[in-house]
């Protein structure tokens, strides 16, 4: 070593040589290292459309139904299905939605009461249902077979509540 550092003119000049050899190694990694760091230049904030979707499909299926309403989806002037057991031996469906087709709402609340079909321009049926008892009494509105609105029928009166029985007197 003491050789090293006659050949080089003395410790400092050893220190300079090692400071210059350490900030070379330093320049040398911030080349590297600047390929890491993302340009302020072409930086870009991401979009809404990253984090919200651009559709409502996202958040529920579509209204639109999917199958073609077939003649079988169809109820008669007595509000029956083609083919249906007239009896309501069917099994009952759990509810009642917008866009099911007659004989679905049949097959869930049975056969309605009254059933207007009347003619239409334009040749798209339009059928109402109506149920006056039960739990889902109400006026079903179908537009060429599917159910499109929903009235909700009278309530049912509230029971009467019977006076209190009275207690016989005691003689005095």
């Amino acid at each position: 070593m003491s050789y090293v550092v006659r050949w080089f003119g003395g410790r400092r000049m050893l220190a300079r040589c090692a400071a210059i050899v350490a900030l070379a190694s330093v320049v040398t990694a911030c080349g590297s290292i600047q390929n890491m760091i993302p340009d302020p230049a072409n930086f870009r904030l991401p979009d809404r459309s990253t984090f919200l979707p651009t559709t409502s499909n996202s958040y529920a299926y579509p209204l639109a139904p999917t199958a073609a309403v077939r003649p079988t989806d169809l109820v008669d002037g007595q509000g029956l299905c083609a083919g249906a057991a007239p009896d309501g031996a069917s099994a009952p469906s759990p509810g009642v939605s917008l866009d099911m087709t007659e004989c679905e709402v049949v097959r869930a609340l049975g056969q309605p009461q009254a059933v207007d079909v009347p003619p239409q321009a334009g040749g798209q049926r339009r059928v109402v249902l109506t149920y006056k008892t039960g739990e889902r009494a109400g006026i079903y509105e179908f537009v060429g077979g599917r159910l499109t609105t929903i009235e909700r029928g009278d309530e049912p009166p509230p029971a009467a509540k019977k006076p209190p029985a009275k207690k016989p007197r005691r003689p005095a």
